[in-house]
């Protein structure tokens, strides 16, 4: 008779434990200050990697890659590369949904903010790559590098 009476509190036991990661882990996921429960993927993982100013620019002649400014939306407003799309690095958990249509996986994804010093950029890169984005290239100099030649631009 004890023995079935333990054996039935343990059970209990292990589904509350069960139920208790499970809810943990939902809270987790859904909260906008919730952990990383794996690694960021490092840049090489992601097949990112910094660009020059030269290659950034061969990049846009091109018209192959979107290029995403991750500065704020009022530093997007005072200008930003000609036909960048503005998704702000502190709005991208809040935000993505709605850029996802504009941002197929297959296509090559250019990220830039500031300058060398920001490091906006890389974060986003992390952020893409744990969304399955694999081609992410960073432009290392950045919104400064680029006005300072004064290559194309929009405000």
């Amino acid at each position: 008779m004890n023995s079935g009476i333990a054996r039935r509190l343990g059970l209990e036991a292990a589904a509350i434990l069960v139920a208790a990661g499970a809810l943990g882990l939902a809270f987790n996921a859904l909260s906008p200050r919730g952990i990383a429960i794996t690694r960021p993927l490092t840049l090489r993982e992601l097949d990112a990697r910094y660009l020059s100013a030269e290659e950034t620019r061969a990049l846009f002649d091109a018209g192959q890659t979107i290029f995403l400014d991750v500065r704020r939306a009022r530093l997007f407003a005072t200008g930003h590369i000609a036909g960048a799309l503005n998704l702000p690095a502190e709005e991208f958990t809040k935000r993505f949904a709605e850029f996802a249509p504009m941002l197929p996986r297959e296509t090559e994804i250019l990220i830039y903010c500031d300058s060398k010093h920001c490091e906006l950029s890389r974060q986003v890169a992390g952020q893409l790559g744990q969304l399955g984005y694999r081609s992410v290239k960073i432009f290392y100099h950045g919104w400064d590098e680029w006005q300072q030649r004064g290559w194309p631009v929009e405000k």
